[in-house]
């Protein structure tokens, strides 16, 4: 009588298992991907006025990095560019940069609303800044036009940084 009992408590321990193992491999097997990036830039564009038209600017060996944090360097592998995406602060409502060309630099900082969005209850939420607003020094820097206020993961441009010719 003691054999049947080990026998099937074996039995039901192994169904057991299999049933566990079973369960688990197909919920991992259905569970939906997050489709929507995570990350959050604020993109920019560094543009010059020919005439009426406004023409691409690619930056050769530029520097650009949190305001004093020379050790945050956002181009650092980049030779050349002629667009940049900037990190927003998640903890404050505003960040700023520095951009240093040609022995020149100028600041950029940036003000904005934080604001959190559901991306699904599988994926969960990320931060997104509404509101943009810009405020520059004008060594290197004309203008700034804010093209899109809302900062999200959305690969939209959201600033175009018009450059003085040099």
């Amino acid at each position: 009588m003691k054999d049947i009992k080990n026998e099937f408590g074996a039995l039901r321990a192994g169904l057991l298992l299999v049933l566990t193992v079973f369960l688990v491999t197909a919920g991992c097997q259905y569970a939906p991907k997050c489709l929507e990036p995570y990350d959050v830039f604020l993109h920019a564009r560094f543009v010059t006025l020919a005439g009426t038209q406004e023409k691409d600017t690619l930056l050769l060996n530029a520097d650009i990095y949190g305001t004093g944090r020379e050790d945050s360097l956002i181009t650092a592998g980049k030779e050349s560019f002629s667009k940049i995406d900037f990190p927003p602060d998640p903890n404050r409502d505003s960040c700023s940069f520095v951009f240093r060309y040609n022995g020149l630099s100028d600041t950029l900082v940036f003000s904005y609303e934080r604001s959190v969005r559901l991306l699904s209850y599988e994926c969960g939420f990320i931060q997104e800044y509404k509101n943009l607003k810009v405020e520059h020094t004008m060594h290197l820097i004309d203008s700034v036009a804010v093209v899109d206020t809302l900062v999200s993961n959305k690969d939209d441009e959201n600033i175009k940084i018009y450059l003085f010719r040099h």
